[in-house]
């Protein structure tokens, strides 16, 4: 659910401004952005087009609304390490910190669905997919140097880097992927599988007790992390 609408509206406008954009966000992800115009969204929403233009001057201006909200909540998952840099993260914390991040990317998939196409079209929205994949980078980068200095991951530089673009590549292609497979994308399954491909990746280098690791393949089999 999306969890605030901006702040500088007032009450009454702030509820029908967030039921636009809680309605928007579904329709887009079903049907996908290029899909959608403002008036059917108004229509969904049993509305007026001009009361929607009210709040939002034309779709441009709702999926703006929205990429911000995305870049806000994903920044809040992406910088919680470094809030907390002195307590050592285990294996399974950072698999649910993985989580978070691909939860979220389903959350607004519809940003994924045709990125090129989108990013073409609302040049503010490349500009913040790039500054927020640097963060989300730098910050599983850090996680993997940490975790090769407690002997917890042992891989080389080289070998880490590799592992942060897998990641990436699961984080921005999963919906597509499992789409193109047939898979319902609506469902959650596919996060868990996608999970899964990272933990099998990972494995190789991966050095802590049998139980640990136990638990954890039985958290993303189990699908526990939403819990």
């Amino acid at each position: 659910m999306i969890q605030h609408a901006p702040s500088h509206m007032g009450d009454n406008k702030m509820k029908t401004a967030e039921r636009i954009l809680v309605t928007a966000l579904d329709i887009f992800n079903q049907q996908g952005e290029s899909n959608v115009s403002s008036v059917e969204i108004a229509m969904e929403l049993d509305i007026s087009p001009g009361n929607l233009y009210y709040h939002f001057k034309g779709k441009e201006v709702i999926v703006a609304a929205l990429f911000e909200l995305y870049q806000e909540q994903m920044r809040a998952i992406i910088d919680a390490p470094s809030k907390d840099a002195d307590t050592a993260l285990s294996i399974e914390d950072f698999f649910y910190y993985l989580y978070l991040i691909i939860e979220k990317n389903h959350l607004f998939r519809f940003l994924y669905r045709n990125p090129t196409d989108l990013t073409d079209k609302y040049p503010s929205v490349h500009k913040g997919f790039i500054k927020l994949m640097a963060a989300q980078q730098r910050c599983v980068t850090e996680l993997l140097a940490a975790f090769e200095e407690q002997g917890t991951i042992s891989a080389s530089p080289g070998q880490c880097q590799q592992m942060v673009e897998i990641i990436g590549l699961v984080f921005s292609q999963a919906g597509n992927y499992y789409s193109l497979k047939g898979h319902d994308i609506n469902d959650d399954e596919y996060l868990y599988k996608s999970l899964s491909a990272i933990l099998f990746a990972l494995l190789p280098y991966i050095k802590v007790e049998q139980g640990e690791l136990q638990r954890l393949q039985e958290a993303i089999v189990n699908r526990a992390f939403s819990e």
